[in-house]
């Protein structure tokens, strides 16, 4: 037997009616209309007249001429008014383009018959969206939420997807700055929270709404824009969360983005947007190449520049306040790990280290390790190292301390006071705190997999974490209680590197990579695999 996933009941927050003076009697057929046409079935005369408190003389009068006119029909054997036909006749002119219906009906079934899973379409409408049209999914388990119902903007994929592109100011009317409707546990209810997730959903195209409107069902979603960039309409695609895991709408996001750009350029009758890199406010203006696996990004204060890798290059990359150079590393193969110490950088290749100090390349004698797989520089000078060890790691300093974890430590920081390291598990998500004196690491923050990967962390001068995300488009800062508190979009979904640097100490530089991203997400972002610049 199917088993339907979907919203039943109808979001009661409607906006307010303002009656008209001098349409007393239009706005009563009104009111008629609303009741039917919300109605599940048949609505009787004595039904509609204790909804209206009407004399029934008055019904049957309203009801002749809304009858004759195709816009309400009697059932002569249930003895109940339905919605009339007029209603299909008029509903052709509803699409926000004149081609947007037969555009949109081609696209939904391919993204229906490509996941399996149910796919609409929506509009705004009234600060809500409202489903136009639908496929619905192959499986007994599947989404299924009526066409016509309201759904708030602040919770569903497709609402989040027209936020983001909204212009800011009426963005910001229709969210507020009042506590938003809670639904579900993961119901995003602070504005100022809700603000910074728009941003990411901006800079990738695509919102993913995680249990958020409904709880055991995920969605992901994208805008359809007019020739003005203004988002006219939402597809999206739902299902159950154990068949649309966190993996797949990732995979899902820029697919249904591109979905949403072809209806976009066919309803403008052209080709597709292209985006600008060119004068990108987080675009270094110095970094003059794009890396493949851009990582490990270092400030020199007594030359003012910025370093950082190229892994797959593999390369060293320097950009200082008047020019860019690159410096080719003697040995191919993936970079491991890099520490920069007393002014000189350190690369970890597979078998040899190579130092870089004064513009100058040097293969050190030092054997790597060749299971290297993240350094941090503590205060006093000291190098830290994480190694694999089978399926977990092992985190040691040159004075013998050290500590076992049960996963790949990818990243590490020391706080600036040196009493704690911080280690960064990417795959399980999971920032451990590593404490000075205690033998047994303590779990700082645990990353959501929709988030991203923590790839990389680093310590800002307020002695305060910051994570890059990958695949999450963001970097964001985490509280002393291991909560994420502030988010920064970026225009790349892949950071990589993390470091802060800069004349006061107030620039976060962030690499990114661009290596296994597909081509329609790298339409979306071509910057991927430079170096940007976010001001704190």
């Amino acid at each position: 037997m199917d088993r339907e996933i979907g919203m039943n009941v109808e979001w009661t927050e409607k906006p307010e009616k303002e009656t008209v003076k001098g349409a007393a009697l239009i706005d009563k057929a009104f009111q008629l209309i609303d009741i039917v046409g919300a109605a599940p079935g048949h609505v009787s005369i004595p039904q509609l007249a204790r909804e209206t408190g009407w004399a029934r003389p008055t019904l049957y009068r309203i009801l002749s001429a809304i009858t004759a006119n195709g816009y309400l029909r009697l059932d002569p054997v249930a003895q109940g008014y339905t919605l009339g036909y007029r209603f299909l006749e008029l509903a052709q002119n509803v699409w926000s383009g004149p081609d947007l219906a037969a555009i949109a009906s081609g696209e939904l079934r391919r993204l229906r018959d490509m996941t399996g899973e149910t796919a609409y379409l929506a509009v705004p409408h009234d600060g809500a969206m409202m489903a136009l049209g639908k496929f619905e999914g192959t499986h007994p388990v599947r989404s299924a939420a009526r066409l016509g119902i309201r759904k708030p903007l602040h919770c569903t994929s497709q609402g989040k997807a027209i936020l983001a592109f909204l212009p800011e100011a009426e963005m910001e009317r229709l969210v507020g700055d009042q506590e938003l409707e809670r639904f579900t546990a993961n119901t995003i209810i602070q504005p100022a929270h809700l603000k910074l997730h728009l941003a990411i959903v901006r800079h990738r195209g695509y919102a993913i709404e995680d249990e958020e409107i409904i709880a055991g069902n995920r969605c992901v979603g994208a805008a359809i824009l007019d020739h003005a960039g203004k988002p006219v309409a939402a597809i999206s695609v739902a299902g159950p969360v154990w068949r649309l895991t966190s993996e797949r709408v990732e995979q899902l996001g820029p697919e249904i983005a591109l979905v949403a750009r072809n209806i976009s350029a066919q309803m403008r009758g052209g080709g597709e947007h292209v985006a600008v890199t060119s004068g990108h406010p987080m675009a270094h203006p110095k970094a003059g190449k794009l890396a493949f696996y851009g990582s490990d990004p270092v400030w020199d204060h007594a030359r003012q520049s910025v370093l950082w890798i190229d892994r797959l290059g593999p390369a060293v990359f320097e950009a200082g306040p008047t020019a860019f150079k690159s410096h080719s590393l003697p040995q191919d193969g993936p970079v491991r790990a890099v520490s920069f110490v007393n002014g000189a950088l350190h690369v970890w290749l597979p078998g040899d280290k190579t130092i870089l100090s004064g513009g100058k390349i040097s293969t050190s004698a030092e054997r790597a390790e060749i299971d290297l797989l993240a350094t941090a520089v503590h205060p006093s000078g000291a190098i830290w190292r994480s190694i694999r060890e089978g399926e977990g790691s092992r985190i040691e300093g040159p004075d013998g301390n050290s500590w076992s974890l049960n996963g790949q430590v990818v990243a590490l920081a020391w706080a600036p006071d040196g009493s704690s390291l911080f280690a960064a598990d990417a795959q399980k998500g999971t920032i451990y705190s590593l404490q000075s004196g205690a033998k047994a690491p303590r779990v700082f923050s645990r990353i959501a997999r929709v988030s991203g990967e923590p790839r990389a962390i680093a310590i800002d001068p307020g002695g305060r974490l910051w994570v890059a995300l990958y695949d999450g488009w963001s970097v964001a800062r985490i509280s002393g209680e291991g909560e994420i508190e502030h988010v920064a979009a970026l225009p790349v979904p892949r950071p990589t590197g993390l470091a802060f640097g800069g004349e006061d100490n107030r620039s976060l530089f962030i690499t990114s990579a661009r290596v296994g991203l597909a081509r329609e997400v790298l339409d979306n972002a071509p910057l991927s695999g430079q170096l940007l610049v976010y001001r704190l």
